[in-house]
């Protein structure tokens, strides 16, 4: 019985924290403000997240369509597999972040 309401915690935790996401992305697109943000995988579509902070943020395997970045702050972000669609990037800080395997644009 013991081993079963560990288990059920485990799996509860596990729903809130992949719930958590999308609240993160919705506070982002509010205050552009998410240092140390964990977005792996997330999908951002027509944001304007000019001046915002994502610095050292986990953005691994996230999809950006359609974001403007322009003078944000991605200093430290992990961008590795990320997919950046129709993204400005105008003066943006990408001082010790992450590209690898990162694409920018369209890709057939």
């Amino acid at each position: 019985m013991k081993l079963m309401r560990v288990l059920l915690t485990t799996v509860i935790l596990l729903v809130l924290l992949q719930a958590e996401t999308p609240l993160r992305v919705m506070v982002l697109r509010i205050t552009k403000n998410c240092p140390n943000c964990r977005l792996k995988g997330v999908h951002i579509q027509n944001a304007d997240l000019t001046g915002a902070d994502l610095s050292n943020a986990d953005l691994r395997w996230a999809q950006l369509d359609s974001v403007n970045l322009n003078h944000a702050n991605l200093e430290g972000a992990n961008l590795r597999h990320a997919r950046l669609y129709n993204v400005t990037t105008k003066n943006t800080n990408f001082c010790g972040a992450i590209l690898m395997d990162a694409v920018k644009g369209y890709c057939d």
